[in-house]
């Protein structure tokens, strides 16, 4: 009779301590960031946050700001191949949009509900920031807007600790690019007031949509032949042609930030000599 009645007990600890729902419960901290132990079904498996992204600030509502990030080397092999496997016709979702232990810093993240399919996709470029956990296209001037992204876009920490936009399918076939840095957008909607949702999470603002949020490094066949050329005309071998390739691509990612946070005037940085078109 006792073995029995302990059988019971564990099973019913074991059932209360399974999630049976979708949604991971996310842990209820205290002021100072430590996490409230409460009596109740799921406290224990509750999920806490991650740490602060590199480069992030928090602001007094919890939420990060993140306008700028520093460029990782774009460029390790003249020979790489892009895509290194065919693309699938119908690619399967292997992350979600965005993991739970992030929603303790951003307050929203708008996305499409479904694939848009074959969109026109414009090589436009614009930087995306996160201001107290919304996110903004950076643009001159006043009044920039919201973004809603599309369906595919996953918001990860990457390698070396930064929030940056990937994808929701095979993570290598679409290079990631971090928040605050250049993104290929493609084409976007015409801006639009947001919905009552997202006002509410960050403020009566526009809002455009975007095509993609993509690396505009993550396309080797677009940058190697120009980049063997310069090798061509300089005389430089392999090795130094992307030691100089890397080297102008980050100090004009970090020259561009500067023009966009701190110095308008400051001149920009021309790297067309190692991949102009």
């Amino acid at each position: 009779m006792m073995r029995v009645s302990l059988l019971l007990l564990l099973v019913a600890l074991g059932t209360a301590c399974s999630r049976t729902d979708d949604e991971a419960l996310l842990c209820t901290l205290d002021e100072n960031g430590r996490i409230i132990m409460e009596s109740g079904r799921y406290t224990a498996a509750c999920v806490e946050p991650t740490e602060i992204p590199h480069g992030a600030t928090k602001e007094p509502t919890g939420r990060l700001t993140i306008l700028e990030a520093p460029l990782p080397a774009p460029f390790t092999d003249l020979d790489e191949k892009w895509p290194p496997d065919p693309v699938e016709a119908e690619p399967q979702l292997v992350r979600p949009a965005m993991q739970a232990e992030l929603s303790y810093y951003v307050r929203a993240f708008p996305q499409d509900r479904q694939p848009a399919g074959d969109v026109l996709d414009l090589a436009s470029e614009h930087v995306i920031v996160l201001r107290d956990g919304c996110f903004f296209l950076d643009r001159e001037g006043d009044g920039d807007p919201l973004v809603q992204f599309p369906f595919g876009v996953a918001l990860e920490i990457d390698e070396q600790g930064y929030l940056a936009f990937g994808s929701r399918y095979d993570p290598n076939r679409i290079g990631s690019v971090r928040v605050g840095l250049l993104a290929e957008t493609g084409w976007f909607t015409e801006p639009y007031d947001a919905p009552s949702e997202l006002a509410e999470a960050c403020g009566r603002h526009k809002v455009v949509g975007v095509a993609t949020v993509s690396n505009p490094f993550a396309s080797p066949e677009r940058f190697g032949p120009a980049l063997r050329r310069y090798g061509e005309r300089s005389g430089a071998t392999d090795q130094q042609i992307l030691r100089r390739a890397n080297a102008c691509a980050m100090e004009r990612a970090q020259r561009d930030a500067d023009r966009r946070l701190r110095d308008p005037d400051l001149d920009p940085i021309d790297c067309n000599r190692f991949w102009g078109f």
